[in-house]
């Protein structure tokens, strides 16, 4: 009896695949390991039989994003079947990524229980038959293509023929619409003051109507070379007219020719500024068969352009030198066309839109009812307006604006926008302001000396017969006090007027500033209250009115006195700057606010100190200014809150 024939092994079973011409590949786990693959199935990875017992994705990256790994973890987990036709695969062959198509299987191999024991993967490398699949699609649409083409063509031939017996007729009153064209043509030419040239390519020969040759001095029956032509261009413009030429004559620029020249008559010497358009003709060859076109007059519009040119330039400048913002403003949307300066004046960043809405929300509430009114009223009665009214600007500070314009309409007289200019004129309301407030001031500073003058005077009247031995010094020095306050009130405003008249004169002469320093405030020495230092250079001299500087210093020591009473030293310092002396006073004083610098030198202003307002007409520094200035000096104040005050100012040496 024979026996039954054995069961083949696993291993057996695996060395059997891999002898097999179909791709073949066996894995097990839920990580896809490569349990098997044979030879053609490792020549598809481009690997060898070290992958084998690695997962799949580690075994061939280039499968990273494709969607073969997730499929196959699929089959594991729910024992389906996936097949898949003509599917394309990135491989790594040979160090190179290819694209190929494969047919492939896979097959889920279960347990009794019904779960997945490995997975059985075959495929087969379809790409040749994909890719001539790729090819017959593309003849048969190709020749689908070459049918139709080949209808339409028959479609199209049809109507020619039909088309070709009406255009025979219509050909005749074309020849007769091409007659009255050129006579029109000829028309617009003469009544628009043209003059039109050709070139013959092919002789380089140029012609023109009698117009253009009488401007290149030409004979009326003349024809020349385009080289003759272009000697009558000035040199300046004749190498940019000559480029052009040759640009207009390429193929590749579409023949355009537009060009602005001045052409010298050779006969009267006459420049004539001339503008050139023509256009350049080929043939199916791509070479130039003709070049014509025509010549303009354009002197007298260059002319004016050019003067128009200077005549914005002039107005720009006079609007920056003015810092006069010009505007534009759309009645029906709102929307601005503006100058940097006229946002500027509106503390408006220059690289921002600024709109009309936007320049109303800058205006103070109670000024835009005005405005609004005042525009209305401009618009309604077609003439034009000006306004004052305070702004606040985005970083929170006041200013005032002058703003003034003008309707503008359209054909239909219809108020289509605005035009116009402003001026910021805070400076003015300012100094307006203050001279109010210097009215006021001066007022009482005059009114209280002169009613202690007057008080002291009258008690003197009424003790003339019998005068009082202890009153009597008392009443005269309080007199005198008051008649010295009302000369120092009255000094400081001629002086201020010879200066604004032009009147201030300077007696010039060289002496030390040192020596100056030690005598001039010998009252603030007398009185004890404070010491004055002296540091730097004693030798130090100048060549300046003494008497003017004088005047300077005692106001600098005055104000360290007035202002700073608790500093016990006032220091006197003398330097060489450069070809300047730098005299300074300095104290320890409570300082002065950053913010107020700029202004002390200001005519009229009045700072106060750590919240305490002083007397005075605020006119004193603003002397000391001029009186330096007028020596062609500069003057100057550092200080901080606290941190006590230096003021100082240079003479030439």
């Amino acid at each position: 009896m024979s026996q039954p024939p054995s069961r083949l092994s696993s291993g057996e079973l695996l060395d059997i695949l891999a002898l097999s011409e179909n791709a073949t590949a066996i894995y097990t786990t839920q990580d896809i390991i490569i349990q098997s693959a044979n030879t053609a199935m490792l020549n598809f990875w481009g690997k060898g039989k070290d992958i084998i017992g690695k997962p799949l994705m580690e075994a061939v990256p280039a499968l990273k994003g494709q969607q073969f790994v997730e499929m196959l973890k699929r089959v594991w987990d729910t024992g389906i079947t996936i097949e898949g036709i003509d599917t394309p695969a990135k491989l790594e062959i040979d160090g190179e990524l290819r694209t190929s198509y494969f047919d492939f299987l896979y097959r889920a191999i279960l347990n009794p229980d019904g779960s997945t024991r490995c997975i059985l993967h075959t495929a087969t490398d379809v790409t040749d038959r994909f890719m001539s699949q790729q090819r017959v699609a593309e003849m048969n649409k190709q020749v689908a293509d070459i049918n139709k083409e080949l209808f339409d063509a028959n479609q199209q031939l049809t109507a020619s023929n039909r088309n070709l017996a009406e255009s025979q007729d219509t050909l005749m009153v074309l020849n007769n619409n091409l007659t009255e064209s050129e006579t029109q043509l000829q028309f617009a030419i003469d009544a628009a003051s043209l003059g039109t040239w050709d070139l013959d390519p092919k002789t380089n020969k140029f012609s023109g109507n009698d117009r253009l040759k009488s401007w290149f001095g030409l004979k009326p029956e003349e024809q020349i070379e385009l080289s003759k032509a272009t000697d009558v261009i000035a040199e300046y413009d004749r190498l940019n007219v000559l480029t052009a030429i040759q640009k207009a004559l390429q193929f590749s620029s579409g023949g355009v020719y537009d060009v602005e020249y001045t052409i010298i008559n050779p006969l009267t010497q006459q420049p004539r500024i001339v503008k050139a358009k023509g256009k350049a003709l080929f043939n199916i060859d791509n070479e130039v068969i003709r070049f014509s076109g025509t010549l303009q007059d354009i002197t007298e519009e260059r002319h004016a352009r050019e003067e128009l040119t200077q005549t914005n330039q002039r107005l720009a400048f006079a609007l920056d030198a003015g810092k006069l913002g010009s505007y534009e403003h759309d009645l029906q949307s709102g929307a601005m066309i503006c100058t940097g300066q006229f946002k500027a004046n509106f503390g408006w960043p220059a690289d921002k839109p600024f709109n009309f809405p936007d320049l109303i929300e800058l205006v103070v509430p109670e000024y835009r009812k005005n405005l609004d009114k005042q525009i209305k009223n401009a618009v309604l009665h077609n003439a034009s307006y000006t306004a004052e009214y305070e702004i606040t600007w985005p970083d929170g500070s006041r200013h005032w604006i002058n703003m003034a314009g003008k309707p503008q309409y359209n054909d239909q007289d219809k108020d289509t926008r605005i035009i116009g200019i402003t001026y910021d004129i805070t400076e003015g309301k300012t100094n307006e302001q203050r001279k109010d407030d210097f009215i006021s001031i001066a007022s009482h500073e005059l009114k209280t000396p002169i009613t202690t003058l007057k008080s002291s005077l009258q008690l003197l009247n009424r003790m003339k017969d019998d005068p009082s031995p202890k009153m009597l010094p008392k009443l005269i020095e309080q007199s005198n006090r008051s008649m010295d306050k009302i000369s120092s009130l009255i000094e400081d405003l001629l002086n201020v007027s010879r200066m604004n008249e032009g009147q201030l004169h300077l007696n010039k002469s060289t002496f030390t500033i040192s020596e100056l320093l030690n005598h001039c405030c010998n009252h603030i020495r007398v009185a004890g209250k404070h010491d004055l230092i002296f540091q730097g250079d004693a030798e130090l001299q100048v060549f300046a009115d003494e008497h003017r500087i004088d005047q300077v210093i005692i106001n600098l020591v005055n104000n360290a006195v007035k202002y700073a009473p608790n500093s016990r030293e006032i220091c006197l310092i003398v330097a060489k700057d450069g070809n300047m002396a730098k005299i300074s006073v300095k104290d320890n004083g409570p300082g002065i606010d950053p913010e107020k610098l700029p202004h002390l030198f200001d005519r009229y202003y009045r700072a106060d100190y750590s919240g305490i307002q002083y007397s005075g007409l605020g006119l004193g520094l603003y002397i000391c200014s001029e009186i330096v200035r007028k020596h062609h000096g500069q003057i100057g104040a550092e200080s901080g809150v606290g941190k006590g005050s230096t003021f100082w100012f240079t003479l030439p040496l």
